[in-house]
């Protein structure tokens, strides 16, 4: 608001000053002021020619004989005493100056204006020097009607100039509104013009990134509907025909083994239903870490254990010489992290899962690498945006809706570390999580 006040007060100051400046060199040139000896040279012929006239006509008949000689000049003509020289100029509302009055008395032309009425006279002793030859008035614009042209082209220059300012503003908010009405009516990839003038850059930036958020916010809406009604049906159903089977079961082992087949069941719900919420709270806000400063080793080893507890037929290893090194980060992201990449490791291994830890002065690195077949190059790019499965099977091993490594990605940014892929030399895939060593 500040620079846009600014910009338009610097503008009108700006421009008031330059028209008003041009305007007046334009009056100054084309409005000369006028000498009191440059009616000479035009009327000093006209008088000499009707001061002859008169000299040839007897003194009764020249009044009469002058004004016979008006309509052939277009402008009246008279003889006045001298004596009455300052009642006829008092009753005309005029002005003889000092010096015009001596250069009259010297036998010369005193020109005499009257602004408002738009007259000029001009006045000069006649032969016998006792009377004034007068000629007038005659009709002249008025200096009223100048300056209101003058008036007039500094409002006409001013208002061009707000409208070259105004112009390009009004029509990027026409271009603003009507990309907020098409957004309104459901076109979600509409955007606003980048090319706006600077009063409204900033806006267009932040409608457009409005924008895309909320087309975000859909897009992920939309997704996760369709991963839902995909990825949790498949263990619903698995339970309800487990409890359907018990119903009707009498062997005491077989009822276990299916009791086996639903807890796994509502635990892999359980998964799905975290991630889900996980995802959500990200898409709602941006969650604040709490870092604290803890030995990296013990804490990756605690989550192998449970991996080697829980899945028998995998080798787990854990190398690199970490314990006694300090790092700054978030317990649950963390933990969420290293797990989500051992589970993706276990999905696709075919029985060797290595977790290697190693530091540098500026960074901690995590290596989680299987003996599985891989994640093809032209994946690489894609593999940690939501909803993407490069393995489109529904099985209880490979399934999911596809969170797992788009959450991973985001709380190794909140750490503002990095995650790649590589290639393994176990044969599988190599998820290299890098972060920093010393915290903020």
């Amino acid at each position: 608001m500040k620079h846009l006040f600014f910009r338009l007060y610097l503008l009108l100051t700006f421009t008031l000053v330059g028209l008003a400046w041009s305007i007046d060199k334009l009056y100054l040139s084309l409005d000369k002021p006028v000498d009191v000896t440059s009616d000479v040279a035009l009327h000093q012929g006209t008088f000499m020619l009707l001061n002859a006239e008169l000299l040839r006509q007897p003194v009764a008949q020249r009044s009469e004989h002058l004004t016979a000689l008006s309509t052939s000049f277009g402008y009246p003509i008279q003889v006045i005493d001298s004596a009455n020289l300052n009642t006829f100029v008092q009753e005309n509302e005029l002005a003889i100056t000092e010096a015009q009055s001596e250069y009259l008395a010297s036998g010369g032309i005193a020109a005499v204006f009257n602004d408002e009425q738009g007259q000029s006279w001009f006045i000069k002793q006649t032969s016998d020097i006792s009377s004034i030859m007068v000629l007038g008035p005659i009709y002249i614009e008025p200096v009223a009607k100048t300056d209101y042209l003058y008036i007039g082209l500094l409002f006409i220059g001013l208002g061009i100039f707000v409208f070259m300012w105004v112009w390009p503003i009004s029509r990027g908010l026409m271009s603003l509104t009507k990309a907020a009405n098409l957004f309104g009516s459901g076109n979600f990839t509409v955007r606003a013009a980048s090319n706006m003038s600077s009063p409204l850059a900033e806006l267009a930036q932040q409608f457009n990134a409005m924008a895309d958020r909320i087309q975000g916010l859909i897009k992920s809406h939309q997704e996760l509907s369709h991963a839902v009604s995909h990825e949790l049906r498949t263990p619903i159903a698995r339970i309800r025909f487990a409890m359907e089977i018990i119903r009707d079961e009498h062997d005491i082992d077989l009822k276990n083994e299916y009791l086996d087949t639903m807890d796994v069941s509502i635990e892999e719900l359980d998964g799905l239903v975290d991630e889900l919420l996980i995802w959500a709270r990200f898409d709602r806000e941006q969650p604040v870490l709490n870092k604290q400063r803890q030995a990296i080793e013990p804490f990756v080893d605690d989550i192998l254990h449970k991996y080697q507890l829980t899945e028998p037929d995998y080798q787990f290893t854990l190398d690199g010489d970490c314990k006694s090194l300090l790092v700054d980060f978030d317990k649950n992201a963390l933990n969420k992290v290293i797990d989500n990449l051992i589970r993706n490791a276990v999905k696709y291994a075919a029985s060797q899962i290595k977790v290697t830890l190693g530091h540098s002065p500026e960074w901690v690195t995590i290596r989680v690498e299987d003996d599985g077949k891989g994640i093809p190059e032209e994946n690489w790019s894609s593999i940690f945006e939501p909803f993407v499965r490069l393995d489109k099977s529904r099985d209880r091993k490979s399934g999911g809706i596809g969170l797992g490594l788009a959450i991973v990605k985001r709380f190794v940014d909140l750490h503002q570390g990095t995650i790649h892929i590589a290639h393994s030399k176990l044969g599988g895939a190599k998820f290299i999580v890098s972060l920093p060593a010393k915290g903020e």
